[in-house]
């Protein structure tokens, strides 16, 4: 029981430290219940409060592949939203056609990037980084956005 309970508590302080380094500056408004981040020295500037700052990576990953794909810098890049959504299914949201899916409901991200006034989405779930999602596709239910 007393190795059990020690476990427990290492696990506890190792995952505040890990989380704690992984910190950016952000401030949380109570009364609207947005979240405002800022990165000192971002590539890509964040546009409005639709940014989960936990999603900083795959926002990172988005940004460097969109990058690569159109030979830009980063500081063209802004970033419109990043937010949890759950998909309706494992397509998370970009079925390829002819393509079966697994009819569950699905834990993911959704991380719009925008370059010269064209929209970029990018979709993550499940275990599956982020990744380009060119033909969004339609879904009977919109993916649910998860509230922080």
């Amino acid at each position: 029981m007393r190795t059990t309970s020690r476990l427990a508590t290492m696990l506890v302080l190792g995952a505040t430290v890990v989380l704690s380094s992984c910190a950016t500056d952000a401030t949380t408004d109570a009364t609207t219940n947005t979240t405002t981040t800022t990165r000192t020295g971002s590539a890509a500037p964040v546009s409005n409060d639709q940014i989960d700052s936990g999603l900083q990576p795959y926002i990172d990953i988005a940004v460097a592949d969109l990058t690569t794909r159109r030979s830009i810098d980063a500081a063209a890049v802004t970033v419109t939203s990043a937010t949890l959504v759950v998909w309706p299914d494992s397509s998370l949201g970009c079925p390829a056609p002819g393509q079966a899916y697994a009819q569950v409901a699905t834990d993911g991200s959704l991380i719009v990037l925008t370059v010269d006034g064209k929209r970029y989405e990018y979709h993550a779930g499940g275990s599956r980084p982020p990744f380009l999602c060119e033909k969004p596709g339609k879904s009977v239910t919109q993916p649910s956005t998860t509230a922080l």
